[in-house]
């Protein structure tokens, strides 16, 4: 069992650094004005076996508001590139983040540790590389409130304010914020390789990638394509539980993708309130296209620019066979997500037009989501009154509601109490606490994550409250 370390006493690799030159830059991370600790996740530390009683506020904002390098701390920014709304961007990459390094869990994986918010790279094109308190303490609150809901994602081990100004919609706090994932590689790297016509490089970043995230496929006979055939499973599954919570990523270009199949980089998202298949979180998405019900079939069409990456490593027409598994993969786990959900064991030929058809109630009566799964366990205990008052008491929603209690058995009750969260991280509980935030006073925040981490307890009253008008659904910047 690896021992727990203070600060001072991690050591960092870097087996990005393996690869040559052309993959990265070399860069030190610009210190932040008068850094200080704003937020501090236990789970995420216990990850890579960070104490926290030797993680002093001063030590953390040091080491990670650029005034300080942890041990073998080489930091370098990435460079990818990647459809964006559907066009190709030729060169993105890392912006205003650095990978500092990596090191071994307790669990025995590997964590990379990367600096969002450190100041200019190469690749930061017009951007100053820095990030805004409200957007870190967003993504601080996306990740780690999706992880305790046993979704993939990258999680985030802390943020750090500062008094540095920079200009977005105004002048507002710069901040910086570690996150941790087993890697940060994305569809855009491999498209960078191939577009960029280095198929060598190409080559190289498959290996590596094989090597250290897939190294079961290198038995196979095109361990490429095994890799790539996993990618899309992965996907599909990880899309198939944003689907089912209500999750909206916001900005699903191929370069925000991770081929480990996480959730990666936490821009506008949301998660539904009302239900609204149509619902765009981005007000940037002007056609829609990140729309909620849109999701599935942009995570299939980003597969198919991985794919089209790699050509020149693996046949098309085993692509296209590895791309099929997208659509059953999804199909097969977002079903099994809804019925868990809904308290459904077994299989039944109806379970997916029980399904369909409670979705189709949901839109026509505009339900708040996730509220009417929790009157759904008052009706399996003989209560159905909270749901009837969202649904709509009529005979469709009656007829319904009589082939779902038939269809449950005796462990309905504990099956949706495992599945269904109390607390979900509304758009207008994020602002409340950023609002707080930016005034200096961290207490809400720290709240909202002390519920976020047991979503399926019992948690803030005021997430049990309708939402107002006006926080419903609402969209958010890019630069949220």
């Amino acid at each position: 069992m690896m021992k727990w370390s203070g600060l001072d006493q991690l050591q960092l690799g870097n087996r990005f650094a393996e690869l040559p030159e052309p993959f990265y830059s070399l860069v030190q991370p610009q210190p932040l004005k008068n850094p200080h600790l704003v937020a501090f996740s236990t789970d995420a530390a216990a990850l890579i076996g960070l104490d926290p009683c030797q993680a002093s506020s001063q030590q953390l904002s040091e080491y990670f508001g650029g005034l300080r390098l942890l041990k073998g701390s080489n930091p370098l920014a990435t460079v990818y590139s990647g459809h964006q709304f559907g066009g190709y961007t030729a060169q993105l990459g890392d912006g205003r983040a650095l990978l500092l390094g990596d090191l071994e869990g307790r669990d025995g994986q590997r964590w990379e540790l990367q600096l969002k918010g450190s100041g200019k790279t190469p690749y930061s094109r017009h951007g100053d590389g820095r990030a805004a308190l409200r957007s870190v303490i967003r993504e601080y609150l996306g990740s780690e409130a999706l992880a305790a809901l046993g979704v993939p994602t990258t999680r985030a081990l802390c943020i750090i304010g500062s008094e540095t100004q920079i200009c977005r919609e105004s002048i507002e706090s710069g901040a910086s914020m570690v996150r941790l994932s087993p890697s940060h590689i994305r569809f855009g790297h491999f498209e960078y390789f191939y577009y960029t016509r280095r198929p060598e490089q190409l080559k190289q970043l498959a290996d590596f990638v094989i090597r250290h995230h897939y190294p079961h496929c290198s038995a196979e006979t095109n361990p490429c394509l095994a890799m790539y055939s996993e990618v899309v499973e992965r996907t599909a599954r990880l899309v198939a539980q944003w689907q089912a919570l209500g999750f909206c990523h916001g900005v699903m270009n191929t370069d925000n993708m991770s081929i480990l199949g996480l959730t990666l980089d936490y821009g506008p998202f949301g998660f539904l309130d009302d239900y609204q298949p149509d619902y765009i979180c981005n007000r940037t998405d002007e056609h829609g296209r990140y729309a909620y019900h849109q999701q599935p079939s942009i995570a299939m069409w980003n597969c198919v620019c991985l794919a089209q990456s790699l050509t020149g490593l693996v046949r098309q027409a085993d692509l296209q066979t590895a791309l099929n598994r997208f659509q059953p993969e999804y199909a097969i786990a977002y079903t099994e997500q809804m019925k868990r959900r809904l308290g459904i064991e077994g299989k039944d030929v109806q379970d997916g037009a029980l399904i369909e058809e409670f979705l189709q109630l949901l839109e026509q009566a505009k339900a708040d989501y996730n509220f009417t799964f929790l009157a759904l366990e008052h009706a399996v205990a003989g209560e159905a009154e909270p749901v009837m008052a969202l649904l709509g008491d009529n005979s469709r929603v009656r007829d319904w509601l009589s082939r779902y209690l038939g269809r449950i058995n005796i462990n309905a009750a504990q099956l949706m109490s495992q599945y269904n969260p109390r607390v979900v991280l509304r758009n207008y509980l994020a602002q409340q606490v950023i609002e707080q935030a930016e005034q200096g006073d961290y207490s809400e925040l720290a709240k909202l994550h002390a519920a976020l981490r047991t979503p399926c307890k019992e948690g803030l009253s005021r997430d049990f409250q309708p939402v107002r008008d006006g926080d419903r659904n609402v969209s958010l910047s890019c630069s949220s």
